[in-house]
């Protein structure tokens, strides 16, 4: 069963036994391909907590692939490339390729999603443009007399 692999991953992750909670995880994605992006959002999230950066980058977006369009797995995936980011040789942030675009996607996907707020900060530190598609509620109707 995917789920209790998943479900012993995380106690395996809790007693900081990463290896062993990656090869449940993966064993879950294996038995359950439909819920396979949960399972490595997931294994994301402990590789992350591990201090395992790239490895975390890898994993969120083998998640996005399996699972699209999984909107934490972008958020989770920009972060990722957050810590990727370096300085000139002025002192200014260089942020990789794919950054912006990540949280761009997690906006689009979740407008209220839990790190909405976060998101749109991270991309005014980015420098990027916050792209919202606003619709009028009021527009088309006529208006009373």
């Amino acid at each position: 069963d995917a789920g209790l692999h998943n479900n012993y991953a995380l106690v395996l992750a809790e007693g900081k036994k990463f290896p062993e909670a990656q090869t449940e995880l993966e064993k879950a994605a294996t038995l359950n391909p439909a819920g396979a992006g949960q399972y490595y959002y997931n294994l994301g999230a402990l590789e992350v907590n591990a201090g395992q950066n790239d490895a975390a980058n890898e994993t969120f977006k083998k998640a996005i692939t399996i699972t699209p369009p999984y909107a934490e797995a972008f958020y989770q995936y920009g972060l990722t490339l957050m810590a990727k980011a370096t300085l000139d040789k002025d002192g200014k942030t260089v942020f990789v390729p794919g950054t912006a675009e990540a949280f761009q996607k997690y906006l689009e996907l979740a407008p209220d999603g839990t790190h909405a707020q976060e998101a749109k900060a991270l991309l005014g530190t980015l420098g990027a443009t916050i792209e919202t598609q606003y619709k009028n509620p009021d527009a088309g109707k006529k208006k009373k007399k």
